[in-house]
């Protein structure tokens, strides 16, 4: 596991997003960041695709804020980048885009609820999950 003063430029995945608004975690979102200065990473495609399933009729509907507020929220606590390609291959091409944006920043995590991910031996970035970001400071 990573060392856990020191590892502070992180990728959150869409779905841990999803999880932390559905479960009304915002609030330890904002104070957990800015407690430990972390460094969330995201970029154009992240902040699209978080748009799409925040519209998904049954995520829209256990949402308490429309998806605007928590895309504001993630702008907030976020750097957007302009991403290059390392053409890495993951267990689910369509999230190869977070191993872009990780290696770009030299984020040491991707906090991800993708099996697939967490599983991979190969990643060429450490992968956790949510319930391990959660306990890293």
């Amino acid at each position: 596991m990573a060392s856990t003063k020191k590892v502070k430029r992180f990728v959150v995945d869409v779905n841990s997003f999803i999880s932390i608004f559905i479960n009304q975690e915002t609030d330890w979102l904002l104070r957990y960041v800015a407690l430990n200065k972390l460094e969330i990473y995201v970029d154009n495609l992240l902040l699209t695709e978080l748009k799409k399933v925040m519209d998904y009729p049954k995520i829209r509907k256990v949402l308490v804020f429309d998806s605007i507020f928590y895309l504001e929220l993630v702008r907030a606590i976020s750097t957007t980048v302009a991403v290059s390609s390392f053409h890495v291959h993951s267990p689910d091409p369509e999230d190869n885009y977070l191993y872009d944006i990780a290696l770009t920043t030299h984020s040491k995590l991707l906090v991800t609820g993708e099996k697939a991910l967490l599983n991979w031996i190969d990643s060429p970035v450490e992968t956790i999950s949510l319930s391990v970001f959660k306990k890293l400071f």
